[in-house]
C-alpha cells in the first residue's frame, strides 16, 4: 500500500493497523514532505505553499512505534519525484494507492507514477478530489483517469475509487 500525502499519518496508520489485525503480509508506505505543500498553481489549486506544515515526523514515528506498527508502516519524507521511484522499486506490486495530496501537480504525478506498478485489479483511491479546496485534484482525476485512461469510478463518495487493469477488466462470467 502506498499513500501519497500522509500529513499527520491518520490514514496510513489506520491501513497499517488494519493489515496487522487481518494478518496480511502488507507494508504501508506513507509519502509526504512532512514540511507542508510545495509551490502550487494558483490558477487551479486553492492551497498555498506551506499548507499542512504542522507535522512533527519524529513524534509521528514514535507514535507508530508505540502502536507496534514500525515494521508494517514506513513514512518517507520528501517530494514525491525524489522518493516515489525508490519506494516503488522496493515495494513490489501495489495493491492499493491512496492519493491524498490535494493539488493538481502532485495528484497527476502520483497517479502516473503508481499506475504501472499496480497489481491487476488493484485500487487507486483519490481522497479529497471533490472538495472545494482541491479542484486541481479534481481536474487531474477527470483529465488523466477518466478522459485519458477511460476508467470509470467504482465509488465516488466519499472518495473517487478506481480499479486498475493492465488492459480490459476480465469478462463477467454468467451463472451456469
Amino acid at each position: 500500500i502506498v499513500e501519497f500525502g500522509s500529513y499527520k499519518g491518520g490514514s496510513a496508520i489506520f491501513l497499517a493497523a488494519l493489515c496487522e489485525r487481518l494478518g496480511l503480509d502488507v507494508k504501508v508506505f506513507g509519502l509526504d514532505t512532512f514540511e507542508g505543500m510545495p509551490v502550487t498553481d494558483k490558477k487551479i489549486d486553492a492551497h498555498e505553499a506551506g499548507d499542512f506544515q504542522d507535522t512533527n515526523l519524529a513524534e509521528l514515528r514514535e507514535y507508530v512505534a508505540q502502536c507496534g506498527l514500525s515494521e508494517r508502516l514506513e513514512f518517507v519524507p520528501g517530494y514525491f519525484d525524489k522518493t516515489a521511484p525508490s519506494v516503488l522499486a522496493r515495494s513490489g506490486d501495489v495493491h492499493l494507492a491512496h492519493i491524498d495530496c490535494d493539488i493538481h501537480s502532485a495528484v497527476a504525478y502520483s497517479y502516473d507514477t503508481v499506475k504501472p506498478r499496480m497489481t491487476p485489479g488493484g485500487y487507486v483511491v483519490f481522497d479529497d478530489a471533490h472538495t472545494s479546496s482541491c479542484l486541481g485534484a479534481t481536474e487531474a482525476v477527470e483529465d488523466l483517469v477518466i478522459r485519458r485512461d477511460g476508467l470509470n469510478c467504482e465509488q465516488v463518495w466519499p472518495h473517487f475509487v478506481f480499479r486498475i487493469w493492465p488492459s480490459a477488466p476480465p469478462a463477467r462470467q454468467e451463472p451456469a
